[in-house]
């Protein structure tokens, strides 16, 4: 078996052995692996192995659940430490899981990344309706908008709140990013989405991107 710690955090994690999720995350940390390392080998290694035993019913919901609650733990550590490393202030993003979609671990881990990075992000949380988006827009007055879903049937919601952004006057003021397993940059492209991110670094960088203009930065924090 690895000695490796994060291999170790990673197996722990797709195991689900929630009472190894704290030994393994501090030793990494005293390994001396950053937090974003942590998050990106191991974390994000487990929730790709996690899904590819879901899709070939190796896996069921209570196998799922206690990853991801293994994965909750993980990120509660490390939200601390990735907070303390964040760049100069980048903007303001509002996100959320939208109506009819209650997970929330992917979204999570973004917005943990955007924080990071240097964006203040408001987190509505999870089965957002398209007036619940309207609403934190009007009242936050966000550069992003981060909308999160993971099943193929709550895909519409996402084009139903670009709608209700588009009716409320909102749809020029704010620039929306869409993630999620189900999403493709071509649905992105047929809802009127702004960008769309493939992973969470990849929606780190197009968040940049749109607040700079949609002009790629020569010098990423990912590359320092």
């Amino acid at each position: 078996m690895s000695t490796n710690p994060i291999r170790q955090l990673e197996c722990a994690i797709v195991k689900g052995k929630i009472n190894k999720i704290a030994c393994w995350t501090e030793k990494c940390l005293k390994a001396g692996y950053p937090p974003k390392t942590i998050v990106d080998l191991a974390v994000v290694n487990a929730m790709q192995e996690v899904g590819k035993k879901w899709k070939v019913y190796e896996y069921f919901i209570p196998n799922v659940l206690v990853s991801a609650m293994s994965i909750k733990l993980c990120l509660n550590a490390l939200h601390p430490l990735l907070k303390q490393s964040q760049r100069p202030y980048l903007g303001k993003a509002v996100a959320g899981t939208v109506e009819g979609d209650i997970h929330d671990i992917g979204k999570n881990i973004l917005v943990m990344f955007m924080e990071a990075a240097g964006f203040e992000v408001i987190d509505l949380g999870v089965d957002i309706p398209p007036e619940g988006f309207v609403k934190a827009i009007k009242k936050e007055k966000p550069d992003l908008l981060l909308l999160s879903c993971l099943y193929t049937v709550t895909m519409h919601s996402m084009e139903d709140t670009i709608i209700a952004l588009k009716k409320a006057g909102l749809k020029g003021r704010v620039k929306t990013i869409v993630g999620g397993s189900p999403i493709t940059q071509a649905f992105a492209d047929s809802i009127g989405a702004d960008g769309f991110g493939k992973d969470v670094m990849d929606g780190v960088q197009k968040a940049k991107e749109l607040v700079n203009g949609g002009h790629q930065e020569e010098t990423t924090a990912a590359s320092r």
